[in-house]
């Protein structure tokens, strides 16, 4: 009797011990993975234009007082350590950089505020702290999901987790582009931890900075504090949030800038005329978004009805949230799951790219946390985030448009509606998921 206790607990260790090592190798491959895809080809393309340039220019007009939302402004703090595009001067002259380039960025004036500072150091320098501070916040943000997830970093689902963040492809993108969603993301999940631990300024000035730096990434995190009723946080949030816009407009007052004009006209652009935010085949990259226009177009071909439809999906989501949240008030073993909820379904209604799926960290660490009382809704979820280990949508549209795809198969309606598009049914399917689980649990 006690040989074959013994025989089974070694058992036991020897798949645990398969276990750990099967995980040590897939953090060891996911890390590498990490370091090619994201800060490797950063570093490689650091001269080149990213998403970060656009911003640190306008940043410095914001210092000097200049109108930050004008091209010719643009044009004119261009940093000579920068590459000079040929497309620059002419685009500028002719009206048409902002449709065809997204360039100036239409961000609010607490982006550039916050930005500020870095716009006093020469570009490179500038950039290669920005992305610094990313990783930075990256390593903080995976102890941070590990905590919250409530797992010991010697549990081999510890290790799975952070692998599976490190292989997230969204995460490699943003990195590479310099975009600010990712430390929009890293703080909102930071803040998440530190509000657990019940420090209420910290949490309060990171979401705050997540807001100000994108507003589409950071207000999922303060709508969740709202609805927790945690109204010290919230407050504090609103309260730093006015104080950066409030410093920003004043600063632009003094100078005498006249800027909404400009400011308005950006938006209008991007989102009506613009090539980078347009769904349809006007834009050769839009299998790159990840809102719900891009499959909604392909059904109904009316830009008008897909906005409208989008919308009212994004509505019924949020209506449906608040009713779990408001049901399921006193719980707060479920944050994960009603945090998850809220940012996945916010990806959907308004214009969105592949980098901000980065927000799936959060039902990724939902995942761990479900795997204890239910595995299938757990094993489902993973099934769903696991798509966006590779920028599928992207590569399967480049696929395409080289000739690699043949053009009987491209040609079939379900190719361009279910497809190439398959990352924003993920998200769809993702978001049900989750406000179905929400729901669930609060009766």
């Amino acid at each position: 009797m006690q040989s074959f206790e013994e025989g089974g607990h070694s058992s036991i260790r020897k798949a645990g011990n398969k276990w750990t090592a099967l995980c040590l190798a897939l953090l060891l491959l996911a890390g590498a993975e990490f370091v090619l895809r994201g800060p490797g080809r950063a570093v490689y393309l650091a001269t080149q234009y990213n998403d970060f340039l656009s911003l640190y220019i306008q940043a410095h007009a914001w210092v000097r007082g200049q109108d930050p939302y004008s091209p010719e402004t643009l044009l004119s703090l261009w940093p000579a350590e920068a590459s000079h595009f040929s497309f620059l001067a002419k685009e500028v002259a002719d009206g048409s950089i902002i449709a065809k380039r997204g360039i100036p960025t239409a961000y609010p004036i607490t982006s550039l505020v916050l930005i500020a500072p870095f716009s006093l150091l020469p570009w490179l320098v500038a950039y290669a702290l920005w992305l610094a501070i990313n990783l930075a916040l990256f390593s903080i943000m995976l102890c941070a999901l590990v905590a919250l997830a409530g797992l010991s970093y010697r549990e081999p689902s510890a290790v799975l987790l952070v692998s599976i963040t490190l292989a997230l492809a969204p995460f490699h993108t943003g990195i590479v582009t310099a975009n600010v969603t990712l430390v929009a993301v890293e703080l909102g999940v930071i803040a998440v931890w530190t509000a657990r631990a019940r420090h209420d300024v910290t949490t309060a000035v990171l979401v705050a900075m997540s807001v100000g730096l994108k507003p589409q990434i950071g207000f999922c995190f303060l709508l969740y504090y709202l609805a927790r009723r945690r109204w010290r946080i919230f407050g504090m949030i609103v309260l730093v949030v006015v104080l950066i816009a409030g410093s920003g407009l004043l600063r632009l007052e003094l100078g005498h800038t006249s800027w909404l004009r400009n400011y308005v006209n950006d938006n209008r652009v991007l989102l009506e005329t613009g090539i980078l935010a347009n769904f349809t085949p006007i834009n050769p990259t839009r299998f790159g978004l990840i809102n719900l226009q891009v499959v909604l177009y392909q059904l109904v071909r009316s830009t008008r009805l897909a906005n409208n439809l989008a919308f009212s999906v994004g509505v019924v989501f949020l209506v449906v949230w608040a009713v779990g949240m408001w049901r399921g008030r006193a719980r707060n073993d479920l944050e994960m799951l009603d945090l998850s909820a809220i940012a996945i379904a916010s990806l959907l209604p308004v214009y969105h790219r592949f980098y901000d799926a980065a927000l799936l960290v959060l039902p990724l660490c939902w995942v761990f946390v479900s795997f204890r009382k239910a595995r299938m809704l757990g094993s489902l979820s993973l099934m769903l985030v696991l798509p966006f280990l590779i920028p599928g949508g992207t590569i399967l549209d480049s696929m395409e448009r080289s000739g690699r795809i043949p053009p009987t198969l491209a040609g079939r309606w379900w190719w361009e509606v279910i497809v190439v598009p398959h990352q924003v049914w993920m998200l769809f399917f993702l978001a049900v998921l989750l406000l179905k689980e929400m729901n669930t649990v609060s009766d």
